[in-house]
């Protein structure tokens, strides 16, 4: 049974859009700016095209 408070580990443009207001095309170049200095910080980290690692999107939005 799936526990409704658990959040996937990467944050889509939907969720980007929601959050910012803005349009798709602006949210997958928020994505891919935010994969581009995540990749920097740690090359070691997982970049998939179209999402953002859950935790560095809540860093960089002041989430935590």
């Amino acid at each position: 049974m799936k526990d409704q408070n658990v959040k996937p580990m990467y944050v889509g443009v939907d969720e980007v859009c929601a959050d910012w207001g803005c349009s798709r095309s602006k949210g997958y170049a928020i994505i891919k700016l935010l994969s581009e200095q995540m990749h920097k910080e740690n090359p070691k980290l997982l970049v998939i095209a179209g999402k953002i690692n859950r935790i560095y999107y809540d860093e960089a939005c002041g989430r935590r």
